[in-house]
């Protein structure tokens, strides 16, 4: 109606190379891995958050234009991102050449905790000292045991249809995303806060039970979590009344969270609110 055309054969040979070069900027090139040593690694970050490992292999990946490092450990406190939860960040110690090396984050790989870092120590075989960062981890803690306490008082508030589809849990903030069929109102909204509070006011401690049977767990009232595989046997998170299967950490008592504050609720699908 203004009079303009379109030459749609030329946008779509545009269109085409954008997505071509969206696409190559997402592509990630990895070399093979390395072997250092022998050996299979060990996730021991449920109970310590310092430990001294090996590399088990490593490889280098290029991303961006940006090289960067994936290790493997023969035994590590970092915890790798998994279940909506992110990664440990750090630093990996060398005593030999007095090098400090950041360990920027932790991802899964395969079933394997694969940490990251802009570049190798001058001796890849030398034995290191690894350090997660503690203030960012307990903060992620916090977070995380939080969405235990929503998940439940979130069923209490509007019944026990709620369940959880999804999560994401940072040092910054968490995200829970539930199922329901309407838009919260303003009072749902302040009494699941107020009851979330009363059980961090409580300082309520972890009860944390690992290898339980599955079958068992679930008798026990545990929640098993959407979109989650479990093993036959499972490691359940009780805090008071909130009882769930969970390979996360948490924070050791419930006082540690601080204030917890509903900032948005909306509608991200059909029955599915966040």
């Amino acid at each position: 109606e203004n009079g303009m055309t379109v030459d749609h054969d030329v946008f779509a040979t545009e269109m085409q190379k954008q997505k071509d070069r969206a696409r190559n900027a997402a592509a990630i090139e990895t070399g093979d891995w390395v072997k250092v040593h022998e050996g299979e690694p060990l996730f021991i970050g449920y109970d310590f958050t310092e430990s001294d490992a090996e590399i088990l292999r490593y490889r280098k990946v290029k991303q961006k234009n940006k090289e960067f490092y994936q290790l493997v450990f023969s035994q590590t406190p970092f915890y790798a991102e998994q279940g909506g939860q992110v990664g440990d960040s750090g630093w990996m110690l060398c005593v030999d050449t007095n090098e400090n090396i950041e360990i920027f984050d932790t991802v899964r790989e395969n079933n394997l905790a694969v940490h990251l870092v802009q570049k190798l120590p001058t001796n890849i075989e030398s034995t290191f000292t690894l350090k997660i960062n503690e203030e960012r981890r307990t903060a992620i803690e916090s977070n995380h045991t939080a969405t235990h306490l929503m998940h439940e008082a979130l069923r209490e508030v509007l019944g026990t249809h709620v369940e959880q589809k999804g999560s994401y849990v940072s040092d910054e903030l968490l995200r829970f995303d539930f199922s329901h069929f309407e838009k919260m109102r303003k009072e749902q909204i302040r009494k699941v806060e107020q009851l979330v509070n009363d059980k961090i006011r409580k300082n309520i401690e972890i009860e944390e039970d690992r290898a339980v049977p599955i079958e068992e767990a679930k008798e026990m009232g545990a929640m098993a979590l959407f979109g989650e595989k479990y093993d036959e046997e499972v490691r359940t998170i009780r805090f008071g009344s909130s009882i769930e299967l969970c390979g996360g950490t948490h924070i050791s008592s419930t006082g540690r969270i601080g204030l917890f504050r509903i900032i948005s609720e909306g509608a991200i699908a059909a029955g599915i609110r966040r």
